[in-house]
């Protein structure tokens, strides 16, 4: 059974559940209304204002599947599509980590695997029920309340995602599976971007995502390459 634990505010729920990992032996679920120093990927901060939904679990596996951020992408870009159907026509999923509606910005996943303890720890956060003030405005993002015209039930929404993370997890037998739900949903595909592998900035065409989970794209002199860590910067057109 899991453990869910809710804050008011709190540094962050990454760094909460990791505390709370060395008590616990049950899985656990450590949810914020705001977070002071929420941990995004790299070194970016995970902005997070309240209203929104921030949590981080944790998903029991001995062996690490293939790109498993997108698999968390597929399973939140199905349940919110399920959800609410006035997002399935616009919702798309951007490599390697993000939940795009009408090109701006919904929500992103971050994940973590400790092989030795065969343990995946999942950070997810949505813009549900916050403003988009001009901070969170200016990296083009937005949010369920404004799609919807409505509040959403954050409680609600963790718990009906983590069970489509784990249903889906149990029954997944193959990475082409989720890989081409992907490929068929991702964001800026067949578009021009500038593309950060490695600390480098290379200008690319996005072609798709091969059955690694890797990004294929194309540069400027037509050589295809496959990109299996780095971040999507911006598009071109």
């Amino acid at each position: 059974m899991r453990n869910f634990y809710y804050y008011d505010k709190i540094d962050s729920t990454m760094s909460e559940y990791l505390r709370l990992r060395e008590i616990s032996s049950n899985p656990i679920c450590v949810r914020a209304g705001t977070q002071n120093d929420g941990v995004g990927r790299g070194d970016h901060v995970w902005i997070s204002p309240p209203g929104g939904l921030w949590f981080t679990f944790d998903l029991e596996s001995t062996n690490a599947t293939p790109s498993f951020a997108l698999f968390t992408g597929f399973c939140f870009h199905h349940c919110l599509g399920i959800l609410f159907q006035p997002l399935q026509h616009e919702l798309k999923i951007k490599w390697a980590n993000d939940i795009i509606f009408d090109g701006k910005k919904l929500g992103g996943i971050l994940c973590r695997y400790q092989p030795s303890k065969n343990l995946y720890t999942i950070g997810i956060g949505i813009n549900t029920n916050n403003d988009i003030d001009p901070v969170l405005g200016k990296f083009g993002a937005t949010s369920l309340k404004q799609i919807l015209g409505y509040e959403v039930s954050n409680t609600s929404l963790c718990r009906a995602l983590i069970k489509e993370i784990e249903g889906q997890f149990s029954t997944t037998d193959s990475s082409v599976n989720y890989l081409t739900y992907c490929n068929n949903h991702l964001f800026g595909k067949g578009r021009w971007a500038n593309i950060e592998i490695s600390g480098l900035e290379i200008k690319a065409e996005i072609l798709g995502i091969d059955t690694s989970g890797a990004l294929l794209v194309r540069k400027e002199m037509g050589e295809f390459i496959n990109v299996h860590t780095g971040s999507i910067l911006n598009f071109l057109d």
